[in-house]
């Protein structure tokens, strides 16, 4: 599915991956719908497009689901359809267990989970005949580690229901999940500690991970060939998944050696 002229409405446009996504959407010749918190951010992404006239900004807070249905009637209004949601507003939580408030896993929740299905809900009756759901996981949706608790839940908690939801609207509409690895973004700068403070300071994979423009080109490629689960990370990463899929015993016995970020 070529993405010129389709509609494309991106969550957590602002910055790192989302920001990545739009631009390349854009360069595909899609009408790139800009949405996250920050509206100064979302202008500047805009203004960044190879078509910023094919392309509006949105701005809302994903956790204020009762705007959602209002946001959604403005895209509706301003670009006539939606031909793909590409829900990717997020944030990371780094901890351990012990050290986690109630209200962190809530916040974590909120965000990743619930804003990200409240927004697909909104979307779905609206969505155009052949129309695209894609949500951005993580490997951390496939598999947890340590100080990964909130985290890890709420991208297995996406994975649940967009799996699900793909098993109902197939084939006639496609649902994707992205599951990247490490990709140099600042989402570790934001990333919540367990009292729910920003850390403040990037740390981890973030650092030495893929390249956050070359991601974008990938997932765009793969979704343009209407791939349902994508994969796009380093060697490590894959490895991982692979061990983990395939021998579970393995992978946990090399999880609790490993010391995390």
């Amino acid at each position: 599915m070529s993405l010129e002229n389709k509609v494309v409405w991106i969550t957590g446009a602002s910055r790192g991956i989302g920001e990545a996504l739009a631009k390349e959407c854009s360069r595909k010749g899609a009408f790139v719908v800009l949405s996250a918190r920050g509206e100064k951010e979302l202008y500047r992404v805009q203004a960044s497009l190879t078509n910023p006239e094919k392309s509006f900004v949105l701005p809302f807070d994903i956790c204020d689901t009762s705007c959602l249905e209002e946001k959604t009637k403005q895209v509706l209004k301003n670009a006539g359809k939606i031909d793909m949601l590409i829900n990717n507003a997020g944030i990371d939580a780094r901890d351990w267990v012990k050290n986690t408030e109630l209200s962190t896993y809530k916040k974590v929740m909120d965000i990743n989970f619930f804003g990200n299905i409240a927004l697909t809900l909104k979307v779905l009756p609206h969505l155009s005949t052949k129309g695209h759901i894609v949500s951005i996981s993580s490997v951390n949706g496939l598999l947890s580690d340590k100080k990964s608790s909130a985290y890890a839940a709420s991208k297995h908690a996406l994975m649940g229901f967009y799996n699900a939801l793909r098993a109902e609207i197939s084939p006639q509409q496609t649902v994707s999940v992205v599951t990247p690895g490490y990709i140099k973004t600042d989402i570790t700068l934001h990333a919540l500690k367990g009292n729910g403070q920003e850390y403040g300071e990037k740390f981890g994979g973030t650092l030495t991970g893929m390249d956050v423009n070359k991601m974008a080109k990938k997932v765009v490629s793969a979704l343009e060939r209407r791939k349902t689960q994508i994969y796009v990370g380093g060697f490590q990463e894959r490895l991982a998944v692979a061990v983990h899929a395939v021998f579970p015993r393995l992978f946990f016995k090399v999880i609790e050696k490993v010391e995390p970020a």
